[in-house]
C-alpha cells in the first residue's frame, strides 16, 4: 500500500506521461491536443477515462440527475449502439445505472481492458495505448455523431 503522497505522486505522473503522450500524437496528425472530454457540445454527455488498480476504461458517462434526461441520452445512443461498437471495434458494456467510486450514479457506455494498475508503471505503456487508441475511435464516432446527440 502507498501513502497518501506517493498515491498522488504515482497518479500524477500517469497522467502527466499520457497528456504528453497524447499531445504530440495528435498534434502529428493536424488535431487539436486536447480530448474532447467534457466540451461535448452536449449538456450531460462527456466522454471518460477512467483508470484504478484494475481496469482501464475509455467511454460515454451521461451525468445528470434528471433521470428522464438520462434516459432518452441514453436511448439516443443504443439507437445507433451497431455503429459506435464498429467504430469502436468492440462490443461495449452498456450499464444505464452505473456506480462511480465516488458513489455518484452515472449512466455509462465503455470498453475497457483489465490486468493494469494506475501503481504499477510497468502497465502504463499498454494503459496508455489502450486508452489513447480508443479514446480516437470514440471522438471520431461522436464528432460525426454530434448533431445527432444535439437536436434530435
Amino acid at each position: 500500500m502507498y501513502s497518501k503522497e506517493k498515491s498522488k505522486q504515482l497518479r500524477e505522473e500517469f497522467w502527466n506521461q499520457f497528456k504528453t503522450l497524447s499531445i504530440r500524437r495528435r498534434k502529428a496528425k493536424s488535431l487539436p491536443g486536447d480530448w474532447l472530454l467534457n466540451n461535448t457540445g452536449v449538456k450531460a454527455l462527456n466522454l471518460r477515462f477512467h483508470v484504478d488498480r484494475d481496469v482501464a476504461q475509455v467511454g460515454i458517462d451521461l451525468e445528470t440527475r434528471n433521470m428522464d434526461k438520462r434516459i432518452e441520452l441514453f436511448e439516443k445512443l443504443e439507437s445507433v449502439k451497431k455503429v459506435l461498437e464498429e467504430a469502436m471495434k468492440s462490443p461495449m458494456i452498456w450499464e444505464l445505472d452505473y456506480i462511480r467510486e465516488n458513489g455518484k450514479s452515472v449512466s455509462r457506455i465503455y470498453i475497457q481492458k483489465e490486468g493494469v494498475d494506475i501503481y504499477n508503471d510497468k502497465t502504463w505503456p499498454v494503459t496508455h495505448q489502450f486508452m489513447y487508441d480508443n479514446m480516437m475511435k470514440l471522438e471520431a464516432f461522436y464528432r460525426e455523431y454530434r448533431d445527432f446527440f444535439k437536436y434530435s
